[in-house]
């Protein structure tokens, strides 16, 4: 066998052929002797290290090095804003503009609650006709699902807030996908299996 240290791969020369037709072999190639093919091609590396080369091309395992305290700390607090991005986008259909649309509906549900006996806005009387409601019925719905979505926002910024304050406070030494890992599971637990209501 053959080995590349620039490519930290092995090659086997009978291929040659179809791995120069693809552009892909590489000009600093070493033959390997069976021993060494078997220890550094076949078995996988120990925990902590990877596979490299020496000063003299073969290949030799070294050690991983590892993540610092940053890097995995901004891997956690990234996991929980993910995630709470996620379970904010569940609560609403997926659609152009839609924020928008929620937003004029609640702009609406004010116009009808200041005048209820003036014109109604004309989102409001959509969904009256659309699900076969009074005005005031519509809007009482409108409004419920109003304040859940609210509720959720609030919860969903309560958590993940936390969250990212407890990794940020966490010692350098902490397993920080650990320390985010209730406040991901508390995340997960608001999200909701049923639809949402369309408004």
């Amino acid at each position: 066998m053959l080995f590349s240290a620039s490519e930290g791969v092995f090659y086997d020369p009978a291929h040659e052929a179809s791995y120069r037709e693809a552009g892909n072999w590489p000009s600093d190639l070493i033959a390997v002797t069976a021993e060494v093919f078997e220890q550094y091609g076949r078995a996988g590396a120990a925990v902590g290290k990877r596979l490299s080369s020496g000063r003299d091309g073969q290949p030799c395992w070294i050690d991983i090095e590892p993540e610092s305290p940053e890097t995995r700390r901004d891997g956690a607090i990234n996991w929980i804003d993910a995630t709470a991005d996620r379970i904010r986008a569940a609560d609403r259909s997926v659609g152009q503009y839609l924020d928008a649309e929620y937003q004029i509906v609640a702009e609406a549900l004010v116009a009808y609650r200041n005048d209820p006996d003036g014109e109604v806005p004309e989102a409001v009387q959509s969904y009256a006709d659309a699900e076969g409601l009074t005005v005031k019925a519509a809007a009482e719905q409108i409004a419920e699902a109003a304040a859940r979505a609210v509720e959720l926002l609030q919860t969903v910024r309560r958590v993940r807030l936390a969250g990212k304050a407890a990794v940020r406070d966490a010692t350098d030494d902490a397993d920080m996908l650990e320390v985010a890992q209730p406040y991901i599971n508390e995340l997960e637990a608001l999200a909701k299996p049923a639809e949402p209501a369309e408004l």
